[in-house]
């Protein structure tokens, strides 16, 4: 049975940020969901470059598995940035040759759009090995 909403009941920011990072959850395998989750209230402007990352890398990498992570740096107190991974198993050239187009044809004027956010994306490569 499925609950229907009840139009006259109106949902907070916060629903509205649980709902996203759960759009976020569907497209992402995230490695660590509550650092995450926290990162992404500190720095709510990252949700609209997550959500909106992810047609604009599935246009160059279709089928390649996404990550969503929180790194740290162990020497500098504090830091923490979230990464987009782009699992890959393409050759080293033709996978920095698509990440080059993505960078230039959305992810530079988009990060610039959205100041002060610590979003990234990177390459990872996956090994064609079982």
């Amino acid at each position: 049975m499925t609950a229907i909403q009840d139009p006259t009941i109106k949902t907070t920011p916060f629903d509205d940020l649980i709902a996203d990072f759960n759009k976020i959850r569907s497209l992402y395998t995230v490695e660590d969901p509550l650092e995450t989750f926290k990162l992404i209230i500190e720095q709510e402007v990252m949700i609209n470059l997550i959500l909106g990352a992810h047609s604009h890398i599935r246009e160059l990498f279709p089928t390649e598995r996404l990550g969503l992570e929180v790194k740290t740096d162990p020497e500098i107190a504090n830091w923490r940035s979230l990464w987009i991974t782009i699992y890959t198993k393409l050759e080293v050239d033709e996978a920095f040759a698509k990440l080059n187009i993505l960078d230039d044809n959305w992810w530079l004027d988009a990060k610039i759009a959205a100041p002060k956010n610590d979003l990234h994306i990177s390459l990872e490569w996956e090994s064609n090995e079982i």
